[in-house]
């Protein structure tokens, strides 16, 4: 490595203002958001009516603390992980720099710290769920019994667990890429306690899970990243200016993020806007959208002075900007995070609905009526979670041909087109008429399946996204790792090596399909609004992942001959005909689990209904292999007439000495075979 390239390293003022920078901050922030906590809702117990249980005082006071506790060093941990992955300055060839390993070091506390109130925050809710004093729960058997039936307690168990896994896998760590990684098992573990305590009556319960799991991930990667910004400009590290660049682009997602989840989250707890003003939840939420609001204003003063700072020399503050603006809005975040967590104690004005039967319960939605054609190809149920994902995915696709297009260069509308249609059959499948029968007609289930994994990937790996992505993000300077040298390093990892093996991607989109269907997966899945979303999720995931490797346009870290990739695709046909045989064989439904759970009134032979989704598998493989087999015999013919080219401009260039080589070759072998016959 040449080291006289290399930025320079990050000399700290004196170890001493270091070590004050984290304390000064995180207590900053803390103490805000507490008194805010406390202040707003947080220390509200009173004596309950006489006979009903009661916790006491210090487990219904101690619940919102140990949550913002969790809150706070879940916060951090990702902060000082992201600032040591992304935002160090001096970092080449993803080394870790000794600035980085200080951020790690906070990281580790920060994770242990959230452990411990994960930890307490699960007993305490124990108490509160029973109704038992921390004394009376100490009783022998009783937290060893219960603590892991609460869905609450027990997201918090393992959202602990994986914050010390973090602090001891990135303990290990050596470069940028581990640290990386360390902080997305990180934002599971922030994002984990957010995906309980939405009640199917109040409908939307996929968005409202969805969007609290989004929020608590932005706004922990904003407030943690300014937390960590500040602890670097209180210690007046070196290059600040660059720092405060880097973690603007990281702050415009995060707070974009933040507002958009934000919105879903509240529409999913509020029966109109006039709530807002008329109910104590929703006075809390516009008090929490103007402490944004204002946290946001402090960042555009931040990025003013940060311009200011990068004008060289003889700017005012070569550093950036001075630690208490930074503060200043570390603080107003913190406010927002009391009141957030204020608002998860707070009685929702919308009311649930009783929805009539256990089966519409756990679907989340009335029974529709008996299903036409019309209903389900032109229905509308929208899952504003996967119209959001596709929406934005063609949004940034078209920005990206916009950009080359404005610098001059083309892009094939055949892929922008591709990419765009790939994504409506997404949102056909989700949000339409079939997403709407899917839970109660195994038909219908197994139609959004067909076209999930083998209709709109087949569009999305044609669009060539990768290689859209690589042409329009420039270059990081100075041997940094910046977005596309992200994506490079992704696309050759040995992660995506794996995942990219003809024998894992056959795997995963056709052997797959037995373990899902024919045992209880399905089931598991489908009684968890997540569990389906990941299911989704797994179809379009695996269709995409095996179609890149037979006709994908972007490059990758393998690539099979073309008469490899024909093999492996007649694989698939046979592996999926005889995955439909015993569907249509069948003299029971499968899955009998669940549709025995979600019976609609109009579902009468439900072993027809398992016939008829067999007969979809049977026929339906067969339209796109054919349509698959045509785009790579088409793609096999452009390679060797590709390559034809190649081999007469080489020509052309030596005179053909390849050709010359090889007769002279075989004359060579004539003459001696005409030498050894004379002799004889």
């Amino acid at each position: 490595m040449n080291m006289a390239t290399a930025p320079p390293e990050v000399p700290l003022r004196t170890s001493g203002t270091w070590s004050r920078g984290p304390r000064v901050v995180w207590a900053a922030c803390a103490a805000l958001a507490l008194m805010v906590a406390m202040l707003a809702a947080g220390l509200r117990w009173g004596p309950v009516a006489e006979g009903l249980p009661d916790a006491g005082a210090l487990v219904v006071n101690g619940l919102p603390v140990l949550r913002l506790v969790t809150l706070l060093a879940g916060s951090t941990l990702l902060g000082f992980l992201i600032s040591a992955a992304a935002l160090d300055t001096g970092s080449v060839r993803g080394v870790i720099t000794p600035t980085a390993r200080r951020d790690i070091a906070i990281g580790v506390g920060a994770a242990l710290a959230m452990a411990v109130a994960s930890v307490l925050y699960a007993v305490f809710t124990l108490a509160d769920v029973l109704g038992l004093s921390l004394r009376e729960l100490s009783a022998p058997g009783l937290v060893s019994t219960y603590l892991w039936d609460v869905e609450v307690s027990r997201a918090h168990l393992i959202s602990a667990g994986l914050a010390l896994v973090v602090a001891l896998g990135v303990t290990l760590a050596r470069t940028l890429t581990g640290v990386a990684c360390w902080a997305l098992v990180a934002a599971l573990a922030v994002g984990l306690p957010s995906l309980t305590g939405h009640a199917a009556g109040l409908g939307s319960h996929s968005l409202a899970l969805v969007a609290g799991f989004g929020h608590a991930v932005a706004a922990a990667v904003w407030g943690g990243g300014l937390v960590a910004l500040a602890t670097h400009a209180i210690a007046r590290t070196d290059r600040m200016a660059e720092r405060v660049r880097r973690f603007g682009v990281v702050a415009v997602i995060a707070t974009t993020a933040v507002a958009l989840t934000g919105f879903a989250s509240a529409a999913t707890r509020l029966d109109s806007p006039a709530q807002l003003l008329d109910t104590p939840y929703g006075r809390m939420v516009l008090t929490k959208v103007l402490a944004l609001t204002i946290a946001v204003g402090l960042g555009l003063m931040i990025r003013r002075a940060w311009r200011g700072a990068a004008g060289g020399p003889g700017s005012a503050d070569r550093h950036g900007p001075r630690p208490g603006r930074i503060l200043a809005e570390v603080g107003v975040l913190g406010a927002a995070l009391g009141i957030g967590v204020t608002l998860a104690r707070t009685p929702l004005p919308r009311s649930t609905v009783d929805l009539g039967s256990r089966g519409e319960e756990i679907i989340g939605y009335a029974y529709p009526p008996a299903p036409t054609l019309g209903r389900v190809a032109l229905g509308w149920h929208p899952d504003w979670v996967w119209l959001t994902v596709a929406l934005l995915a063609i949004g940034l696709y078209t920005a990206g041909v916009i950009v080359l297009r404005r610098r001059g260069d083309a892009w094939p509308p055949g892929r922008l087109a591709g990419w765009a249609l790939g994504w409506m059959v997404v949102i056909w499948a989700t949000c339409s008429g079939v997403a709407w029968y899917a839970p109660v007609s195994f038909t219908v289930h197994m139609i959004s399946h067909m076209f999930l994994a083998m209709v709109a990937p087949v569009l999305l790996v044609l669009g060539g996204p990768i290689t859209l992505a690589l042409r329009v993000i420039p270059a990081a300077p100075g041997g940094q790792r910046g977005p596309r040298e992200w994506i490079t390093l992704a696309l050759h990892s040995p992660v995506t090596r794996f995942v990219t093996h003809p024998a894992y991607v056959l795997t995963v989109y056709t052997v797959g399909l037995y373990g899902l269907y024919f045992t209880g997966l399905y089931t598991t899945a489908m009684t968890s609004h997540l569990g389906h979303l990941a299911m989704q999720v797994h179809f379009l995931a695996a269709g995409y992942l095996f179609y890149w490797v037979i006709i994908g346009v972007d490059p990758g870290p393998r690539r099979l001959g073309y008469p490899q990739r024909l093999i492996l695709l007649m694989a698939s046909l046979v592996i999926h005909a005889f995955f439909a045989v015993p569907m249509m064989m069948a003299a029971t439904p499968l899955v009998a689990s669940w549709y025995a759970l979600v019976s609609a009134p109009w579902m009468t032979d439900p072993v027809n209904d398992t016939h008829v989704a067999g007969a979809i598998a049977w026929g339906f493989g067969e339209l796109p292999t054919m349509v698959v087999a045509i785009a790579l015999g088409v793609q096999w013919s452009r390679s060797d007439e590709r390559e034809a080219r190649r081999g007469d401009r080489r020509a052309d260039l030596d005179g053909d000495a390849e050709l010359r080589a090889y007769n002279e070759r075989l004359a060579a072998l004539h003459h001696a075979g005409g030498r050894d016959g004379g002799s004889r």
